[in-house]
């Protein structure tokens, strides 16, 4: 894979720009007649708990036709949605889940021109059968991360203090963020952890792991802005993460009842990814995530471009 120009991010760069992909947006920017049953995996918008987190394929969402735009229907999207508690990305204000939609609508027309390039000089056979091995090369257990930190944000950052969702028993955790100033409110974290680690079963300092686990990742650059770990912009993601971590997660069973799933990712999948530490809620804000769209490397999309081209028309 690396002699045809895909890096070691290829599985954390497909994953980022699979997990929030419709077959609408698949037809739009893609192919008008990608199938239904189309072996494209992405994140399901249903957070409801022991729900599917990931699809094997990447399903119609039924955007409003009426809009002649690709933006309007994004738009609607999330606004038709945005009273419900359990869609789309845990913890992200309705402002920022219009500025994440559209940085995605960015990301795959970018990959679009390369999609077209491979339409008039197609990968070969060899090249799509390992980008298709989704297991191997690790797209997979990627997605399946991401779905993770999507539904519970601060999951696997190796803070207790963190919230990061909704563990067994316990009310959605939303009212230990400071929505106002986009900090969590240590307050409230504090009366909830002991409850939070009782019931997670998890060690009172968080520092044991499990044997076979990891010691979290501590990016000590990170700024309080920054939307994602996983989503981290650039090439950066590649000297971030050790090896052994990638061979850890894509050996990790994501299978079984949540409430265990959570308590194992707690302690073995730690790599310090804190979900969004501050809000989007004015102009500086803003500036940050805008650069941090700017900076994000233009290969990442010519792998996605490769991933959904050998996914359409290569069989497995």
């Amino acid at each position: 894979m690396e002699e045809a120009g895909l890096s070691r991010g290829f599985p954390i760069n497909v994953a980022h720009r699979l997990h929030s992909l419709t077959l609408e947006d698949l037809r739009y920017y893609f192919d008008p007649e990608a199938p239904e049953d189309n072996t494209i995996p992405t994140v399901n918008f249903n957070l409801t708990k022991n729900a599917q987190r990931v699809l094997p394929n990447t399903p119609l969402f039924g955007f409003d036709s009426d809009f002649a735009t690709q933006a309007m229907k994004h738009l609607d999207q999330v606004l038709r949605n945005m009273d419900k508690p359990n869609f789309g990305i845990t913890n992200y204000s309705v402002l920022e889940q219009i500025a994440h939609v559209t940085h995605m609508a960015e990301l795959w027309n970018s990959a679009k021109k390369y999609y077209e390039m491979l339409e008039e000089k197609a990968p070969s056979d060899e090249l799509c059968g390992c980008v298709n091995d989704m297991d191997e090369n690790g797209v997979l257990s990627e997605l399946e991360l991401l779905a993770l930190k999507i539904k519970y944000p601060g999951l696997t950052s190796g803070r207790p203090e963190v919230p990061y969702g909704q563990p067994k028993g316990l009310a959605p955790l939303k009212e230990a963020y400071d929505l106002n100033a986009g900090r969590a409110d240590p307050k409230v974290a504090r009366s909830r952890r002991s409850i939070r680690r009782d019931d997670l079963r998890v060690q009172r300092d968080f520092i044991p792991i499990r044997e076979g686990g990891l010691k979290p990742i501590i990016r000590p650059d990170a700024k309080a802005y920054e939307i994602s770990y996983t989503l981290a912009f650039g090439k950066e993601i590649e000297s971030m993460r050790p090896a052994e971590f990638e061979r850890h997660l894509r050996n990790f069973d994501f299978s079984g009842d949540e409430d265990d799933l959570l308590v194992r990712a707690v302690e073995e999948l730690q790599d310090g990814d804190q979900g969004l530490a501050k809000h989007l809620d004015g102009e500086e804000g803003w500036e940050s995530w805008r650069e941090g769209f700017k900076r994000m490397d233009d290969n990442g999309n010519f792998e996605f471009a490769t991933f959904i081209y050998c996914k359409l028309h290569h069989e497995d």
